[in-house]
């Protein structure tokens, strides 16, 4: 079997051709974005625009949790110094959803002071990560109240820590937030509404404070803290002074670096709708904002610099260009000396009118993280173990925004439901429906002793090329049968499956393995770092087809009906007689593709993830960044999806759970006592159609 190698048997170099079409993509989000900011002349222009695009943001985000409910806040020790006194806090930003935190209070008091919130970056320690702990003495040694918390994942709040093993079950911090994340996105929320409302509650418990002035609040942090800080500039406008860190850049400079974001960092549609980071350095303006960066930071400077000019220019419109500044330190992605002195200042300045005259000092004495713990093991669940966590809270929020279904009683009703349901898949997909000619290539052709084997390729759209091995019996006398066998590795899995090829070719049928984009032959390059499945190159490109409002699985969804195109144009299949066969992750593609192809006749799909909906009710869930995608449990579950198949054959061979088990008890729960229960005018045999 001939390779396709690096560059399709020297035809094309494929190896970037992913990449490269998303920024493409992109880049035409971002001139259209350009275009409607340099029409911005007026604060009344801006003002609707900055509405919108916060309007966008919580929709896309799933909103946030909703009514406030009692704080019940906890003190559980305190430790005095000389000057200010460290309160360790216990709170529930939601019911029995604990926030862990430390209050920094002056003492000697005279009167009310301007309150600050300190939201943690990714470190390990959270609150009492020694540069943090930095920060909040040299604020409170200025006279501010500070309140800084554990995020959730780090400190004391790992969601995954196992009380009876006293170890954590998923890793901590980008880890467990983008593995937790990957249930906000499939259920059409993002894990960041967790983090603004545990921050928005900060502020609560802040003001209710006696020590607290609660029309002087101030918030600063950075990297992930600086991410918490401008979603909450997005979200509360009892924030009189906000100072962001290290996080603040550009989407379209970030994007081309080809690095990462957690998934509280990816919001779906942003780079769709013009949602870039100059619109969350102006979400307070005419408000003092002061943003922070480093020359060596990963968020590329020289985003950081494109987006504050962006700024400054809103400012402008204002008359108030002196309350947005911006300080560059020459350091590493870090709340270094310089920053933390010229946050203290710009604090000092617009929440207390004093001089910015605060000078730090290189060595401050720090707390041993674990003396600041507000729990005896520094893990909030050893504590409370049948607390909630994030992901009882998807679950939550799943249930509540799960459509309705009705009881599909008749034929009528049932055509009418597959019509409705075709169409949301399509709206889901953004499916295109337009077709260009196909001009393929078979670049290769061997005989083996079983079939003849045809190399080939085609582009599925501009810029994107599709790869397969065409595997057809010796001899054919007329138009035959034609299955597309779909991998979740393409054709680089092919000889692995040659026995199964086999026994379709010995029977008389035709096989395209097939490989829509980012698979097999045509897989990208690696462009990114990652931990596994997390933070991989398939994690970061599908990251970015979410900010724009789409996926890698609605695309190769779209290039696997290509593949039937191209299909269509041989003289040699019978064009009544195609099917898809599919495995993995690949055959809730072909699910989807069947549906959506009226041309395929025939689905045979194994190893399938069964039900969505068990991956937001599984605590630890096989995390597959190929079937992830934005929003699908708004719209139906993967059983919802088979009626669609009404009238032609289809089967399901192993269909597995969220943990990638063959679990007969879910399997009844989640798949067959649906569709037995909503779709009766669904006529099948369910022992015919499970195996």
């Amino acid at each position: 079997m001939h390779k396709f190698g690096d560059f399709t048997q020297g035809y094309y170099d494929v190896k970037d051709q992913l990449s490269h079409y998303l920024l493409k993509k992109a880049e035409a989000f971002f001139e259209k974005e350009a275009l409607e900011k340099s029409r911005i002349t007026t604060v009344k222009e801006f003002e609707k625009r900055r509405k919108n695009i916060k309007n966008s943001f919580l929709a896309a985000i799933g909103g946030l949790p909703g009514k406030k409910t009692p704080l019940n806040p906890i003190c559980s020790g305190v430790i005095k110094k000389e000057n200010y006194r460290i309160e360790k806090i216990v709170f529930q930003s939601q019911p029995e959803f604990y926030v862990t935190s430390n209050l920094y209070v002056p003492e000697k008091l005279k009167g009310k002071a301007p309150g600050i919130l300190l939201v943690c970056g990714h470190a390990f320690e959270a609150k009492s990560y020694p540069v943090y702990q930095k920060v909040c003495i040299d604020l409170v040694n200025n006279g501010f109240v500070v309140l800084t918390t554990d995020p959730i994942g780090q400190g004391e709040r790992m969601q995954y820590y196992n009380p009876k093993t006293k170890k954590t079950d998923v890793e901590w911090g980008v880890i467990e937030h983008s593995y937790a994340g990957a249930q906000n996105i499939i259920e059409g929320s993002c894990i960041a509404r967790y983090f603004i409302w545990d921050g928005i509650r900060g502020i609560d418990y802040l003001i209710s404070r006696p020590e607290v002035d609660k029309d002087r609040i101030g918030i600063t942090g950075n990297s992930g803290g600086g991410t918490q800080t401008s979603y909450l500039m997005m979200t509360d406008e009892r924030i009189k002074c906000a100072v962001p860190c290290t996080y603040l850049t550009n989407r379209y400079e970030y994007m081309k670096t080809m690095q990462s974001h957690d998934a509280e960092q990816n919001i779906f549609g942003a780079v769709k709708n013009g949602f870039n980071h100059d619109d969350i350095m102006t979400a307070l303006a005419p408000k003092p904002v002061q943003i922070g960066a480093v020359s060596y930071d990963f968020f590329c400077i020289e985003g950081t610099i494109k987006s504050f000019e962006r700024a400054k220019k809103i400012y402008s419109l204002y008359g108030a260009g002196n309350n947005i500044n911006l300080v560059i330190d020459d350091s590493v992605h870090l709340y270094s000396d310089v920053l933390r002195q010229a946050s203290v200042n710009w604090f000092k300045k617009h929440l207390k009118n004093e001089p910015m005259n605060f000078v730090t000092s290189k060595n401050i004495a720090t707390e041993e993280p674990a003396k600041l713990n507000c729990t005896q093991t520094g893990q909030i669940l050893d504590k409370f173990p049948d607390s909630n966590k994030v992901y009882n809270l998807n679950e939550t929020f799943s249930k509540e925004n799960a459509p309705e279904r009705n009881i599909i009683k008749t034929g009528k009703s049932l055509n009418i439901y597959i019509e409705e349901t075709r169409a949301k898949l399509i709206n889901l997909l953004q499916f295109n429906a337009s077709r260009e000619k196909i001009f393929p290539r078979i670049i290769s052709s061997e005989t083996t002793k079983d079939h003849i084997i045809e190399s080939l390729f085609f582009f599925a759209e501009k810029d994107i090329i599709a790869t397969a091995y065409y595997f057809k019996p010796l001899e054919i006398k007329t138009p035959g049968k034609t299955y597309i066998l779909l991998l979740e590795g393409g054709t680089s899995e092919a000889e692995s499956k040659l026995s199964i090829i086999k026994s379709f070719t010995n029977k008389g049928y035709s096989v395209l393995v097939f490989d829509p984009r980012g698979v097999g032959a045509v897989k990208n390059r690696n462009v990114s770092w990652g931990h596994g499945e997390i933070y991989c190159t398939e994690f970061k490109l599908n990251y970015d087809t979410i900010m724009m409002g789409t996926s890698l699985m609605a695309m190769r969804v779209f290039d696997i009906t290509r593949g039937v195109d191209y299909l269509y144009g041989r003289k040699d299949v019978d064009k009544n007689n195609i099917g898809i066969i599919g495995y993995g992750a690949a055959s809730i593609w072909a699910l989807c593709a069947g549906i959506l192809q009226p041309k395929i006749k025939e689905l045979i799909l194994n190893d399938m993830l069964f039900s969505y909906q068990d991956i937001i009710e599984t605590r630890l869930f096989k995390y597959d960044n190929k079937i992830i995608l934005h929003g699908f449990l708004k719209n139906f579950d993967l059983v919802d999806l088979i009626p669609c198949f009404s009238g032609k054959y289809i089967k399901l061979v192993n269909l597995k759970d969220a943990g990638g088990n063959i679990n007969k008890n879910k399997l009844n729960n989640k798949f067959v006592n649906i569709l037995k229960t909503y779709y009766p005018a669904y006529k099948v045999n369910i022992n015919a159609l499970i195996k």
